[in-house]
């Protein structure tokens, strides 16, 4: 298989593909409920589901590229206070974390999604079975499970370099060693 057929194959690629489909599903269902209300005073049947189900599509199906890009919020508040290894071990910890979170949320999904799909669950206004949703968010959850566990492997993978670079004091938090200008 040649590497641009692998790059098309991408999960997160293609989670993040869906959930741009699904915010533009979301921006035309809304500019034509609109439209119609404005112009037949008839909104249609369903916007409120649509929204509400393309809004989770949008937030979790990106969740995967947001963190093999590395965009998550972060506050670098030590970054600059603490030397390199340590900055390295708290990078770790961090993606240690996020690891842990991710599959906490993985699998308390798992009862919610299986009721869903025993019980049928619709949302009220449109047809659109509650599972498949749980689901989406399952493979997303997944999906980012195995990309912030690449990415701890390659700050474990760093760390030995960050202890080369140890050996310097951490620069200060002001260009001047904090001197009055």
């Amino acid at each position: 298989m040649s590497p641009g057929k692998l790059r098309r194959l991408d999960p997160v690629r293609l989670l993040t593909i869906a959930g741009a489909l699904a915010l533009a599903v979301m921006v035309l269902w809304t500019m034509v409920d609109i439209g119609a209300r404005l112009a037949f005073n008839k909104p249609l049947h369903g916007t409120l589901d649509l929204v509400e189900v393309t809004l989770v599509l949008v937030a979790f199906l990106a969740l995967p590229e947001c963190f093999r890009r590395d965009e998550q919020i972060k506050v670098d508040l030590f970054d600059t206070m603490v030397r390199p290894r340590t900055l390295a071990a708290m990078r770790l910890a961090g993606e240690v974390a996020t690891l842990g979170f991710l599959a906490l949320l993985a699998v308390t999904l798992l009862q919610p999604l299986t009721d869903a799909y025993r019980f049928g669950d619709q949302k009220p206004d449109l047809p659109v079975p509650i599972f498949l949703l749980l689901l989406a968010i399952e493979l997303a959850l997944v999906v980012s499970v195995f990309v912030v566990l690449g990415r701890a492997i390659g700050q474990v993978r760093a760390l030995p370099r960050a202890a080369d670079a140890a050996v310097s004091p951490p620069p200060a938090l002001h260009g001047n060693n904090g001197a009055a200008s």
